[in-house]
């Protein structure tokens, strides 16, 4: 994302940028600012404004994000601009930088979304395995859509330069994000104990979020480390504190997570957010929401049907290298975007930059799927998931894992409704293939039909992603 797109008048009403005769908004050098800085050395070793362009696109802008937020008539125009007021130096990839501390933050995203799963063993044992089981899964549904779109709306302030009206926005969406899971609880008639593991977790999954975004990486860890430790003792040693005391453990720890959240979001503002941002924004949000509620849906199909039928849920490990292959997979996806940018800074053809675009996506690609298929193994000797059934579920969720790689990447472009488009015709044609096969139509099983239904998600998304990354070059 960028910076701020309007001025403010002394009533703080927002109005839009007007424009000089030269077609170029008043104030646009200041305005820019917070652009130069977040995108400066991209566009600083670019040759010309083309390769600015290029990187905009990259980065997810359009025409339309243009106008609305910056006041340009189009991407190239902006690019015009940038390029003019951009100080020149050296290509970036002549540098060499240490990026070993940002590629172990980013991988340890994925220990803090697999972390909650720590905590469930000694939660069966207190509410229930089937009543734990249905709050796990509201509250990941609930949580990931909330997020998705909160979060969203405030890379959109912050890139506007209204951080501080970020962290407002925030504030105020997790107290509201806890309405729609007390709504739920209420809805299902859940008694006292599955209610707060709703509540709960959802607060996790937000606040795990924002602390996130911020690279408050050591105050999660610090929060979430009581809860961790008591769940791995719980599963050594059951009887030493009892599945009641782990659970009441595990609540302060969220209870810590959402405190550090909350407390990094103090700040006085100077405007209010929801006067900031439009009504496109909003709008904008919402392919996001869907996103993070599909996404949870998919990771989460294995364990509401074990919830259904009342059988095991051990199969649900499955899941548990995707989730853990989280960091692994936005280590590459960065890595991904800087290999574009030092492409685009570095040549002027585009075909040569078509050629290579698809090389550079296939390698990241390959480097993440490596990673899963380790994971994969490890959980597969660790959990003993060696039934037929749990292998299946297995390969199925390392092909989830790849297209989620290209789900992320196409998100990134601004591409969410084809992500969208793609979840929703794999959902599809899981749903008809598990119904025919309990009517006896096909002679397949519910692993099975969810494995078919990832392979069209990750086939449908591939075969989309590639010719849209040759779309960079169509930047004008």
């Amino acid at each position: 994302m960028s910076q701020r797109t309007e001025f403010y008048s002394e009533r703080g009403v927002a109005v839009l940028a007007s424009y000089t005769r030269t077609g170029y908004p008043v104030g646009a050098t200041d305005r820019l600012t917070p652009l130069l800085q977040h995108l400066g050395p991209l566009i600083e070793t670019a040759v010309d404004a083309q390769q600015v362009a290029a990187v905009l696109e990259a980065h997810g802008y359009n025409d339309r994000m243009v106008l609305e937020r910056y006041g340009y008539p189009n991407v190239f125009e902006l690019a015009e601009a940038l390029y003019r007021i951009a100080p020149r130096r050296a290509a970036a990839s002549r540098r060499k930088a240490n990026r070993l501390p940002e590629t172990l933050r980013e991988l340890s995203h994925g220990l803090f979304y697999g972390m909650p799963g720590l905590f469930f063993p000694a939660i069966f044992a207190w509410v229930g395995a089937r009543e734990a089981t249905l709050g796990l899964i509201l509250s990941a549904i609930l949580g990931w859509a909330w997020s998705q779109g909160m979060i969203r709306l405030a890379y959109v302030l912050m890139g506007r330069g209204f951080a501080a009206e970020a962290r407002r926005l925030l504030q105020t969406m997790f107290f509201l994000g806890l309405g729609p899971a007390l709504l739920v609880s209420l809805l299902l008639q859940a008694d006292l104990a599955l209610s707060v593991l709703v509540v709960l977790q959802t607060a996790y999954h937000m606040a795990s979020s924002i602390l996130l975004l911020y690279k408050r990486e050591l105050w999660l860890l610090l929060a979430a480390l009581p809860a961790a430790l008591v769940g791995v003792l719980f599963l050594w040693f059951p009887d030493l504190l009892g599945a009641a005391n782990t659970v009441v453990v595990m609540m302060i720890s969220v209870l810590l997570s959402v405190a550090a959240a909350l407390l990094d979001l103090r700040t006085k503002v100077g405007h209010s957010p929801w006067k900031v941002l439009q009504k496109a924004d909003w709008l904008d949000a919402i392919p996001l929401v869907l996103y993070g509620f599909f996404s949870a849906v998919f990771v989460f199909i294995n364990p509401f049907w074990h919830w259904v039928t009342g059988t095991s849920i051990v199969l649900g490990l499955a899941v548990v290298p995707l989730v853990l292959s989280m960091g692994g997979l936005e280590w590459q996806l960065r890595v991904f975007l800087e290999r574009v940018s030092v492409l685009l800074a570095s040549t002027s053809d585009l075909r040569v930059f078509a050629r290579n675009i698809n090389r550079i996506f296939l390698s990241a690609l390959a480097s993440y799927a490596g990673l899963l298929l380790a994971i994969s193994l490890l959980a597969k000797v660790f959990f003993n998931l060696n039934s037929p059934e749990s292998e299946v579920f297995l390969v199925a969720n390392f092909l989830l894992g790849i297209g989620f790689f290209v789900a992320f990447t196409l998100t990134s472009m601004n591409r969410t409704l084809r992500v969208l488009l793609g979840m929703m015709l794999a959902l599809l044609v899981y749903a008809v293939v598990f119904a025919l096969s309990i009517q006896g139509v096909l002679p397949l099983d519910e692993s099975v039909s969810y494995l078919l239904g990832c392979g069209v998600f990750t086939s449908y998304l591939l075969l989309v992603a590639l010719p849209v990354l040759r779309e960079l070059r169509n930047y004008q």
